[in-house]
């Protein structure tokens, strides 16, 4: 009788560790191809600024005037891009960070299915991460209207080990002994 109920109960992880692995592999698929569709549209497609300037952004210019730094050899700053430009770098390098954050939480979590030290699958999530926003700023490059840039593989591998830190931090929590 015990050993019924243990296969059973050993049944049931086994299809719910299936059904993580699947649900984790479509939806991996699923943003892989968002990015990919994302990143083939030329700038114009995504440029935020028209919509940006139906708003008032004086608060712009009043709050982060005093913001000035370099970034890919361009000054971003209020006075030489102007408040719509300024918030759009803001919100793009955001959404890299966002998109890779997820990237890399759906990749080591994919990466869970298998047995391996957490360290392994960091390093191979990492890998492909970084593999992923290379092959992404490659095709900015050589896209017309685009620009591929090597900050932009940094930024986007950040955004990957902040998904994966959210990741290993569940993880953690979750299996506290």
């Amino acid at each position: 009788m015990n050993d019924e109920v243990d296969l059973e109960i050993g049944d049931f992880l086994q299809r719910k560790k299936r059904r993580k692995l699947i649900v984790t592999l479509l939806l991996l698929l699923a943003w892989a191809g968002m990015m990919a569709y994302m990143s083939a549209q030329p700038y114009t497609e995504q440029d935020l600024r028209p919509m940006l300037r139906g708003f008032d952004l004086s608060w712009v210019e009043r709050w982060l005037g005093w913001v000035n730094f370099t970034y890919a050899s361009s000054e971003i700053s209020v006075a030489y891009r102007g408040p719509a430009a300024f918030l759009e770098f803001f919100i793009r390098k955001g959404a890299h960070v966002a998109v890779f954050a997820t990237l890399g939480f759906l990749c080591i979590r994919l990466l869970t299915a298998w047995s391996m030290k957490m360290v392994i699958r960091a390093a191979i999530t990492l890998f492909i991460v970084m593999t992923v926003a290379a092959i992404d700023e490659y095709r900015h490059f050589l896209h017309p209207g685009r620009t591929g840039l090597f900050e932009d593989v940094v930024l986007d591998t950040v955004g990957g080990l902040i998904g994966m830190g959210v990741y290993v931090i569940f993880y953690k929590i979750k299996h506290r002994k």
